[in-house]
């Protein structure tokens, strides 16, 4: 077996005994020696780095990438989250031109902020009244359709809203406008999509993978993959790991919607079909995902007290306490990990009440935690046991949040620093599926390392200063904690000998380099299993 030396570089190892060397060697497609050049093994191959920055691999801790699948299949367009109502139309005009959607098939766009204006069908009847169009908002809770997609599915006033949390705008006449508000809602408008081959499954996972590796991952959360039994996307997935193809490993989950839609005990069934079928060398299916809420955007984030501008509405609770905590603990008896989507401060006590205390083989893990009541955050602490998962990307100022929420709950979003210093495990994710900003890691970094500094990013970081944290804690957050998320802690996200070789080098010293350079941080190189993949 080849071994091969790395030196006279910068290497960060994520490993708090050793969080800096110079040199690592790599045999066998794992680490076999970190430590200083003077201390270098004999090796096959000596390469000079000439002092570049060298991290662990990247890990996603919460993403979408099968939401990629469809992007690719839909030929979806992307909008810009700042494009107003009266422009939406010729909007999709302009960037269908640029990237044409065959006749007869739905245009599909995403992207937009659907949340600013006062949107409905005719922003975009005005260009497109004899061609189905959809456009999915930002944050993937809302939806906008045209009338000749209403009409393709069948919706109009007769249509019952699937919940009160869930729903279609409609106009003074009961007509539906267009505007579909959260999942269940939005559930039936995939018929408008013809759903992937498993040959277009699998040249779009291939692109996929490929892009996050660019990137620097060598690892992701899938959130949300299935929430129902089909199998197409799992086959596609372990034909390209068996084929040596997958250049990242990949954790996907299950999603629970409540009884009504498919009840825990399926659920449970079909999580073990998919481990005990399609769990492969790179791949593991060990997960059930559960949505509390929705988002503070859609008006739909659940609060303990009401939206400043609504003094109606406290938000949507998407389960039940009673089904949040069955599933929780019957997942937990199947040695599954439990991933719980809470954005409010409610939704985070729910998911707290369902977590602390819950006797897991697997982990436990609050995704987002947007807000919290103090109490919770003690609760969080004590507990020890559940990850703090979120997007940096996300503690950004905005012109409508703190309308929303009002001053003091404005101030308290995302307590990042509060929870690092506590000694909770934080991860971060991009809640995405390559959207340039959110799936940019260095970029992630340096939203986390300057909250509230308004020299170097004027007002567009969010405060207080005080959620601050340092840039080797966030490389953890994007590296050894996500590998603890995922239950790899002894296999990768950290230069140690004996794990994976797993790593990346980037364009500047991401730890040592003037902060302001930070979000223009590059990957140049990335390797997994001691191969170099991009």
């Amino acid at each position: 077996m080849m071994r091969t030396a790395f030196y006279n570089a910068n290497v960060y190892t994520a490993d708090r005994d050793r969080p800096k060397t110079e040199s690592f060697a790599v045999e066998d497609g794992r680490f076999c020696f970190v430590g200083s050049a003077a201390e270098l093994p004999e090796c096959d191959e000596r390469i000079d780095l000439g002092g570049a920055c060298v991290i662990p691999g990247l890990i996603d801790s919460h993403c979408h990438m099968f939401a990629g699948i469809m992007q690719t299949v839909a030929d979806m367009l992307f909008v810009k989250q700042t494009v107003r109502p009266e422009n939406l139309g010729e909007t999709l005009k302009s960037l269908l031109e640029e990237s044409p959607t065959p006749d007869g098939k739905t245009i599909t766009a995403m992207g937009i902020d659907l949340t600013v204006g006062d949107f409905s069908a005719v922003n975009i009847d005005c260009v497109f009244p004899d061609r189905p169009v959809q456009v999915f908002s930002f944050d993937g809770h809302a939806l906008l359709l045209n009338t000749k997609a209403m009409e393709r599915l069948g919706l109009n006033r007769d249509t019952p809203d699937p919940s009160e949390n869930s729903y279609y705008v409609r106009n003074d006449r009961g007509d539906p406008t267009g505007l579909v508000i959260e999942i269940e809602a939005m559930r039936p408008c995939k018929a408008l999509i013809k759903a992937p081959t498993p040959e277009e499954c699998y040249q779009a996972l291939v692109q996929l993978a490929g892009a996050y590796s660019a990137l620097g991952y060598t690892g992701l959360f899938e959130a949300m993959s299935f929430d129902d039994g089909n199998e197409d996307v799992l086959k596609a997935l372990q034909k390209l790991d068996s084929e040596g193809g997958l250049p990242l490993r990949v954790s996907t989950s299950f999603g629970y919607s409540g009884e009504e839609l498919l009840p825990i005990r399926e659920v449970m069934s079909l999580m073990k079909r998919n481990r005990q079928q399609y769990n492969s060398g790179n791949v593991r299916h060990e997960t059930l995902k559960m949505i509390t809420d929705g988002t503070v955007e859609e008006h739909s984030a659940l609060l303990w007290e009401p939206y400043a501008d609504q003094p109606e509405n406290s938000g949507s609770e998407n389960l039940t306490p009673e089904e949040l905590c069955r599933a929780a603990k019957l997942a937990a008896e199947e040695g599954y990990s439990v991933h719980i989507h809470a954005i409010g401060d409610k939704a985070v006590t729910r998911a707290l009440d369902a977590l602390c205390g819950l006797r897991c083989a697997g982990t436990k893990t609050i995704a987002h935690n947007q807000l919290y009541k103090e109490t919770d955050i003690r609760r969080m602490l004590d507990a020890g046991d559940i990850f703090f998962q979120t997007t940096p990307h996300w503690a950004v100022n905005d012109g409508y949040t703190l309308g929303y929420l009002g001053q003091e709950r404005y101030g308290r979003q995302f307590r990042i620093g509060t929870m690092v210093r506590g000694g909770a495990c934080v991860t971060f994710g991009s809640d995405s599926c390559l959207e340039p900003d959110t799936a940019d890691p260095f970029l992630g970094m340096f939203y986390a390392c300057t909250r509230g500094n308004g020299e170097l990013c004027s007002e567009e970081c969010l405060g207080p200063e005080s959620e601050t944290i340092g840039r080797l804690e966030a490389l953890e957050a994007y590296t050894v904690n996500c590998a603890r998320q995922m239950g790899l802690e002894t296999e990768t996200g950290s230069i140690v000998s004996g794990k994976s070789a797993d790593f990346v080098i980037t364009d500047r010293d991401v730890i040592g380099c003037p902060l302001g350079e930070l979000r223009e941080a590059k990957a140049v190189q990335t390797w997994f299993r001691g191969n170099r993949v991009v």
